[in-house]
């Protein structure tokens, strides 16, 4: 009975020193908090990861990141706590500049919660200003293959906010409503964040369009008659605004090939839609070393053809019903250039190549 009665007494002394110690033992395992840290550079790509890794002190580091909910001391916003080891890395989906805050904190032995706070400008950019894809789709159904085969421009980057939409000439057709270029266009883009817009600019006004969505088919591409560079903008959730400069260019046709009144059957090689074949039949005895073709590239239409076509062979620069080729090895072979009609842009260029077979 005395050993129990002892044993309470000494459970009972054990606990009032541990009371009477216990701010001593939080005043001595008390860190002040200091929160500096380090990013590893100051500009990222949009999904590229940042690392934050802690150089201060303290027991509990929670990071805001300075994006959409994720921002200091605003309501409904919250942070992410680090790791045991101080180290944290986050991915932005938007472009933008972010104020990234550090918060460091330390329980003292009043039991008050003791922060410190750093912060840090981070600049998220998107290499590609947010648009990733760009197809005018569907634009013109391929009667040369059996079934309901479409013909889309998959657009081409030939600089940061230019693309280039190769088209096919037999997309040029007189309808103005389906099935031809000269129709309002229905786009289909990815961006690099769901959260940005993508807006169509006609005539000064931003129109929003959705991918794929018939009720964005509303894009054209025509002014005056004439293919014409079109202006979209991307607008993300941040408020950065990327422009961008789609330009229609026809991969050039040769439409007609004739010699000396006799015409040449000219077909589309069908694993291409940049080469094509001419064959000809010339009357026997006809001297093939020197012959004198005449040529119509895209019908002389003049809303494609001015001085934006450049025709040659091997090089040498040809002209319609003048220059003369030697056909006596029985195929010769032309290379079209088109740049599109009033744009000084020498990049706004499709080729295309013709090869012309004597029978």
């Amino acid at each position: 009975m005395k050993s129990v009665i002892f044993f309470i007494k000494s459970v009972l002394l054990s606990c009032i020193f541990a009371s009477c110690s216990s701010d001593s033992f939080i005043s001595d395992i008390y860190i002040e908090p200091n929160a500096t840290f380090t990013i590893n550079k100051t500009e990222y790509d949009v999904h590229e990861s940042v690392f934050f890794t802690k150089t201060g002190q303290g027991q509990k580091f929670v990071v805001y990141p300075g994006d959409s909910l994720h921002r200091y001391n605003q309501p409904f916003n919250t942070g992410y706590s680090t790791a045991s080891n101080g180290t944290f890395s986050y991915a932005y989906n938007e472009p933008g500049v972010y104020t990234a805050v550090w918060v460091a904190s330390s329980i003292n032995e009043n039991g008050e919660i003791i922060k410190a706070i750093d912060s840090t400008q981070i600049n998220v950019v998107a290499k590609d200003g947010g648009l990733e894809k760009f197809v005018i789709f569907n634009t013109y159904k391929m009667t040369e293959y059996s079934g309901s085969v479409f013909f889309s421009s998959y657009g081409e980057f030939i600089s940061e906010d230019t693309i280039l939409c190769p088209i096919l000439f037999d997309a040029w057709r007189t309808s103005t409503t389906v099935n031809s270029i000269k129709a309002p266009q229905l786009i289909n883009f990815s961006l690099s964040s769901t959260l940005s817009k993508f807006y169509w600019i006609e005539n000064g006004i931003e129109r929003e369009i959705q991918s794929g969505l018939t009720s964005s088919r509303i894009v054209k591409f025509l002014v005056d008659g004439k293919l014409a560079v079109q202006n979209f903008v991307v607008k993300t959730a941040s408020g950065i605004i990327s422009e961008y400069h789609v330009a229609p260019v026809i991969i050039p046709k040769m439409t007609k090939f004739s010699i000396n009144g006799v015409n040449g059957t000219i077909t589309r090689d069908i694993a291409y839609y940049n080469k094509y074949n001419v064959t000809i039949t010339l009357p026997a005895g006809t001297d093939l070393s020197n012959v004198v073709p005449t040529f119509e590239i895209m019908n002389n239409d003049v809303n494609l053809v001015g001085n934006n076509i450049e025709v040659s062979v091997n090089g040498v620069i040809q002209t319609n019903g003048t220059s003369a080729i030697n056909a006596s090895g029985k195929t010769v072979e032309y290379k079209i250039k088109s740049f599109l009609l009033g744009s000084d842009n020498k990049k706004l260029l499709q080729e295309s190549i013709v090869t012309v077979n004597f029978q």
